[in-house]
């Protein structure tokens, strides 16, 4: 299971990365943030990320510290949707996220390699 979530949460960040690099609804998506001067750092970083956690399910190392900045990815995603005004379904994926990724984060620290 816990190779299929991270597979889920790696797969994921990745897609999203490149639709926030490319997609025009995420440019203007950023700017409602008031991020619109980092989205491509952002969506840089999802990416990066997203596929470091995929490579992490065969480097214990990287596994830990990809979730470990995906958490803190989401945790200011979940921050800004808050500081925002956004409703709980708007703000829920941020929330499932950064569940998910504390939880591969947490599940990698208890496993020592």
């Amino acid at each position: 299971m816990k190779k299929a979530i991270i597979l889920f949460s790696g797969g994921s960040h990745f897609f999203y990365g490149l639709l926030t690099l490319y997609l025009p609804f995420y440019k203007i998506e950023f700017v409602r943030y008031g991020f619109d001067a980092f989205r491509e750092l952002i969506g840089a970083a999802q990416l990066i990320f997203g596929l470091s956690l995929l490579i992490g399910l065969y480097f214990h190392k990287l596994r830990l510290l990809s979730s470990l900045f995906l958490s803190v990815l989401m945790g200011g995603a979940l921050g800004t949707r808050i500081y925002i005004g956004d409703g709980f379904l708007e703000s829920a994926p941020a929330l499932f996220y950064l569940t998910i990724n504390l939880f591969i984060f947490i599940s990698a620290k208890k496993f020592k390699k």
